[in-house]
């Protein structure tokens, strides 16, 4: 059932009188370029690649216009404004390089050698004035070494850092160097730490930059990548950049979902929420402006309205266009939704995605990792909600109807990148979760172990590509052998597995090159395991101590560990509601009451602010309140509570 926000939200045509420059200043060439490129507001930068612009030229329009989709990651929109610079005047060196820095995505770990080198060789013999030679030559670097990618990353911070230092006055070029470091931070080598030192360098020559070009969209958001860390007090200093980012590249659907990556980190959901549903809108908007020729008012989500408008041919063209941008801010958008407790509304997200990759009729099943990755993390979230609870199978059959008896694809296969392995072994890892809980039979223990086999696969290929995501595989492996040990009432096992996962969760740095939406937090699974045991004790059917951090720990104290457990990780990753009911059911076993219904009120007020309509969510929370009307004992307590409110109220809005 789609979200009853969106019930009320409908596609209408609307043309518009005049088109809308992508520059703070005029040109004079509106009526000579594409409907699409003169729809684009995404910025401004006064010299790109060193170029004086003359706005009288067309060719430098779309030169121009590729160079600012480049730096909001529109990589296809970019080869094709180069192109038409191109086709305009072979000549023109700057559309050239800029088409040559658009063979490589550099934050996001892909590098295009053949396109870099054939862009390199159809214009090594094209008369350059030094400038030109310098900056042609520093970045050819990225493609110079088929052998090692890596090497040709390092050669390039050299060259461009030579550059910025001898051409002190060109803004764009520090800009360069600014992404150029961000991109060694991303380097397997920096894995071990949170913030490396070219990251940290990234910030002071961006901030630098920003002071003399407000409106680069390069620098806003490169900013927001350089302060994009799993610690709370450093990501919150990128506040400003993330709000001024989407405001000054509006029709950029990846500048409109940047800002999460702030929000997420700080725990600011409502935020989240409407920066990626806002970007989702925007990538819909452009491809219907690029496949129609028109500007479409589109105020929904949902790919199938917006689908069924179009003809055959212009439904693939739909597919294919900005996909990887709308694919990953739906993933995005699937986990705020999850974090306020909107499982209704991440369900919707998922079948839009299996529809999309459906209808792609493509062997790569393209979509496909974007889904799965949603899948993992709505088992999981449910399996929180409803641990070992006949509600976690009617949740399930939903997710089911959706992707049917579907066989797995092993897209982990040959990966180059660690992204699809980390799909698949999430998807295995949920697969499971829900056969040892859903499944009571012989059958599955033979799947269970195939699945375990696949992962141990899975880690070893990503440890060259992401040790972080190789380790946090084998972590998946003792989680699942922990919940075996824990259906089949084997606690004291349980609890070695699943602290086994969190010393070695505890091992991980989460770098510039690691998930940033996590699975599973080991010290969260085996918290609420805690509990599990904890509740068996209190029903009177089990006893004794038990061994836990290498200690024998009372079953007493065990609501305690599991508080400690839950306070730590919501430092690390503020206001989600598994971790707020969590807490509150730990509180509820310690007997304090007080502490359990603020917990709950709190969940309650931040799942009603994110438009949530899953009744079955609230029912916890609200039954619990009900059955412990408090009368605070002193208006302190009273004042405490509400002020917890407000404050989770504001941190989430702001």
């Amino acid at each position: 059932m789609y979200q009853l926000q969106e019930m009320f939200l409908i596609i209408c045509l609307t043309f518009l009188i005049f088109g809308q420059t992508i520059h703070s200043q005029s040109w004079n060439t509106t009526d000579e370029i594409l409907p699409w490129e003169s729809y684009l507001q995404i910025g401004d930068i006064r010299r790109p690649l060193g170029l004086t612009l003359n706005r009288s030229s067309l060719a430098h329009r779309h030169f121009a216009t590729g160079y600012l989709c480049l730096h909001s990651f529109m990589y296809d929109e970019a080869k094709e404004a180069f192109d038409l610079a191109i086709n305009l005047t072979s000549t023109f060196i700057e559309a050239h390089i800029g088409k040559m820095l658009s063979c490589k995505q550099a934050l996001w770990s892909y590098t295009n050698l053949a396109c870099g080198q054939a862009v390199y060789n159809a214009t090594q013999n094209l008369t350059k004035t030094s400038f030109q030679q310098e900056l042609f030559s520093t970045v050819y670097q990225w493609y110079a070494d088929n052998q090692n990618i890596t090497a040709g990353e390092d050669a390039f911070l050299i060259s461009i850092r030579n550059l910025s230092l001898k051409y002190s006055n060109e803004t764009d070029i520090r800009v360069l160097l600014g992404l150029s470091l961000l991109n060694v931070a991303n380097q397997v080598r920096y894995q071990s730490q949170i913030e490396p030192p070219e990251m940290i360098e990234a910030r002071n020559i961006l901030k630098d930059a920003l002071k003399n070009e407000s409106n680069h969209p390069g620098i806003l958001h490169y900013l927001i990548h350089a302060y994009d860390v799993a610690l709370v007090n450093i990501s919150e200093q990128a506040r400003e950049y993330a709000d001024q980012y989407g405001k000054i590249a509006i029709t950029s659907s990846h500048a409109q979902h940047m800002p999460s990556h702030i929000w997420i980190r700080i725990g600011s959901w409502n935020r989240a929420l409407s920066a990626d549903e806002q970007s989702i809108i925007v990538s819909l908007r452009l491809c219907a402006k690029k496949i129609l020729a028109l500007n479409l008012s589109i105020y929904s989500i949902q790919l199938e309205q917006i689908w069924n408008l179009l003809n055959t041919t212009q439904q693939k063209l739909l597919i294919q266009c900005d996909r990887e941008n709308r694919g990953h801010s739906m993933e995005w958008l699937s986990y705020s939704r999850l974090q306020t407790g909107n499982w209704l509304g991440s369900l919707d997200l998922l079948r839009d995605l299996y529809f999309a990759n459906n209808q792609s009729n493509q062997t790569m099943n393209y979509y496909l990792p974007f889904a799965y990755r949603i899948q993992t993390r709505m088992i999981i979230e449910v399996f929180y909600w409803f641990p070992y609870n006949s509600e976690f199978q009617n949740k399930i059959q939903q997710l089911l109807a959706i992707n049917g008896t579907q066989n797995m694809i092993s897209i982990g296969e040959n990966a180059k990148r660690w992204y699809s392995i980390w799909a698949e072994a999430g998807f295995r890892f949920s697969e499971c979760l829900r056969l040892l809980i859903t499944i009571n039979n012989n059958n599955i223990t033979f799947k269970i172990d195939e699945h375990i086999a696949r992962l141990n696969n899975l880690s070893n290929s990503a440890s060259s590509l992401s040790p972080y995501v190789s380790t946090s595989i084998s972590i998946m492996i003792l989680q699942i052998r922990g919940i075996r040990y824990y259906i089949n009432q084997s606690w004291q096992e349980c609890l070695n597995e699943l602290n086994d996962a969190v010393k070695r969760e505890s091992t991980l740095v989460s770098s510039t090159d690691s998930p940033s939406l996590i699975f599973i937090r080991a010290s969260e699974l085996l918290a609420i395991h805690l509990l599990f045991i904890h509740k068996k004790y209190e029903q009177g059917l089990i006893n004794g101590n038990y061994i836990l951090k290498s200690k024998v720990i009372s079953i007493v104290d065990f609501p305690l560990q599991a508080l400690d457990l839950f306070k730590k990780t919501n430092e690390t990753a503020p206001n989600r509601a598994i971790n707020i009911v969590g807490m509150a059911r730990a509180y509820v076993e310690l007997g304090n009451i007080n502490e359990a219904v603020q917990l709950y009120k709190l969940l309650l007020t931040q799942m009603s602010l994110s438009n949530n309509t899953d009744l079955i969510l609230f029912q916890e929370a609200n039954n619990f309140i009900a059955q412990n009307l408090i009368q605070f004992n002193s208006a302190t307590n009273y004042f405490s509570l509400n002020f917890l409110l407000l404050s989770v109220f504001f941190i989430i809005n702001q």
